[in-house]
């Protein structure tokens, strides 16, 4: 069986209102790392200035104290990514742009490999659509 070194990423923008997200993402990260669920390849953070201007700020740039944890791949997200995926970005809010290693995916890319197997569309539904029609249908 095929054994890949990495499984399936995915390139994520979330949006925050102010100049930058608060302690609490990096926390959700950490138990989502710790959960073995994903691998963090990079994480940098996006905020459009009331004037419009895009900032990038780098991990350590967000951190107060410097204790940064090490990510897999930093610098995965390349500015014309981070451009692209904050374009929507209103001014005075922020974005975390996390690129993940979905580690549950890995064996069944591996599986999908050997079969002969390709992903050839793949679509994402945000979790409040979900969970407000799931409430609107439930019985």
């Amino acid at each position: 069986m095929t054994t890949f070194d990495y499984g399936p990423i995915e390139f994520y923008a979330v949006a925050f209102d102010g100049d930058r997200p608060g302690p609490a993402v990096l926390k959700a990260v950490d138990d989502l790392v710790a959960a073995g669920t994903v691998n963090v390849l990079d994480l940098v953070f996006a905020r459009r200035s009331p004037e419009g201007e895009l900032e990038i700020l780098e991990l350590s740039d967000t951190i107060d104290d410097g204790d940064v944890p090490p990510l897999d791949m930093a610098g995965l997200a390349g500015e014309d990514d981070i451009a692209e995926l904050a374009a929507g970005l209103e001014p005075g809010t922020s974005a975390a742009i996390i690129v993940v290693e979905l580690l549950w995916a890995k064996a069944f890319a591996s599986a999908l490999y050997d079969a002969g197997g390709a992903v050839i569309a793949r679509e994402g539904v945000p979790a409040p659509i979900v969970n407000a029609f799931l409430a609107e249908h439930a019985d």
